[in-house]
């Protein structure tokens, strides 16, 4: 199992948890490795080239089959048709956080402080081209404002710069900060999808905020190389859905961390992420985003 992201985050912890338990059912190691850069064309690209024997499978989220495609000019890779979807593991809205120190409380107000101050206030993302740096420009070009965009490698680099105050604020999945929120580390702004977190009611939702309906969320799941053989495919995905829809892993790796469960079969999941492929590549049209 290939991840393209650095050991520890969310994404890595869910790989390991199910593999360890795909490991029982099938009484062979299933080994998780991390291969992160490049907006995760490097771990991408190596499934692509590896083997369609069911032996080498991608742990992905949204950006690198859904968002590299239309910010990138030339990939190694050919995210339409070099992968088999092979299951919807779970979906996570972002969270908008700040500083407590950081003036504004709501949706409105930070616009309102954009508005007067355009490009000096900051955001962070997990790098150029990711999730939530497209999303937080969406958001921006939404409303008519201009935010300054700092990249950085993941969440161990973001989260001691928000504390600090380097950066004003940042769109994040839950689990990170879920603590700090407690603790009152951080504040929350606005939600990201178009329901309340049950882990965070008192926190509205974008669509709450004056932009009605806008849903803000990625997404994580498993490809193989396109040409694995159904059957493959297809028993990989029922082994997986039966750990990640049995209720204590569920609750422990999924809810508790404030993802949604998708747990979407091959045909479904590939309908699921043409989908997101289209909407971006709507979204990104109206915005000034490439990277080479």
């Amino acid at each position: 199992m290939i991840v393209p992201v650095s050991a520890g985050g969310l994404q890595d912890t869910m790989a390991r948890a199910v593999a360890s338990e795909l490991s029982k059912a099938w009484g062979h190691n299933v080994l998780v490795e991390s291969r992160p850069g490049a907006n995760g064309i490097i771990a991408t690209d190596y499934v692509a080239k590896s083997p369609p024997d069911g032996y080498t499978l991608l742990m992905n989220d949204s950006a690198p089959l859904t968002i590299n495609p239309f910010l990138y000019r030339k990939l190694p890779y050919d995210a339409a048709k070099d992968f088999a979807a092979v299951i919807g593991l779970a979906q996570v809205a972002w969270i908008m956080v700040a500083n407590p120190q950081f003036p504004p409380n709501t949706l409105q107000e930070l616009f309102a402080l954009a508005r007067a101050r355009p490009g000096e206030i900051n955001y962070a993302s997990y790098g150029l081209g990711s999730s939530n740096h497209l999303e937080t420009e969406a958001l921006g070009n939404q409303a008519g404002v201009r935010f300054t965009h700092v990249p950085f490698k993941g969440g161990a680099e973001l989260l001691p710069a928000l504390f600090g105050g380097e950066i004003h604020f940042a769109l994040v999945g839950v689990a990170p900060v879920l603590a700090h929120l407690r603790q009152g580390r951080l504040k929350p702004i606005v939600y990201g999808a178009t329901q309340r977190s049950v882990l965070l009611p008192e926190v509205p939702t974008i669509s709450e905020s004056g932009l009605p309906g806008y849903d803000s969320r990625a997404w994580l799941g498993w490809f193989a190389p396109a040409a694995t053989p159904r059957p493959v495919v297809d028993k990989i995905a029922a082994d997986v859905s039966r750990i990640i829809s049995a209720p204590g892993f569920l609750q422990r790796y999924i809810t508790s961390v404030g993802l949604e469960p998708l747990d979407l079969a091959p045909e479904a999941f590939a309908e699921f992420v043409r989908a997101e492929r289209a909407k971006n590549a709507e979204r990104l049209k109206h915005l000034t985003l490439r990277l080479d």
